[in-house]
């Protein structure tokens, strides 16, 4: 089975680290993760991380030249996808990485 797991981001410096590296340490045996990381126009540094963390396996980093809102990135999230099971993750910690949560 494959999990994809979109992460919008965008000004996200602060936490974003923190959330890949939480996302991307979860193991799941028997499933295969991909990330999609929509990352839509960050002023504060969070595009050069995100930069650091596309050569990583399973990562697949998109770029917007401007914000166009959450909504939108989870649609152009949803266009790349190719799990059986889809999860968004939103860059600010807002939910849990746990998975006994």
């Amino acid at each position: 089975m494959k999990l994809s797991i979109i992460i919008p981001v965008l000004n996200e410096r602060a936490t974003v680290t923190t959330l890949l590296d939480a996302v991307l340490g979860v193991e799941l045996e028997g499933v295969e993760k991909e990330l999609v990381i929509v990352e839509g126009g960050s002023t504060d540094g969070t595009r050069e991380i995100i930069r650091s963390y596309e050569t990583r396996p399973g990562v697949r980093a998109v770029y917007e030249d401007a914000p166009h809102g959450k909504g939108a990135a989870v649609r152009t999230g949803l266009a790349l996808v190719t799990g059986d099971v889809v999860l968004i993750q939103d860059g600010d910690l807002e939910y849990s990485t746990d998975e006994d949560t």
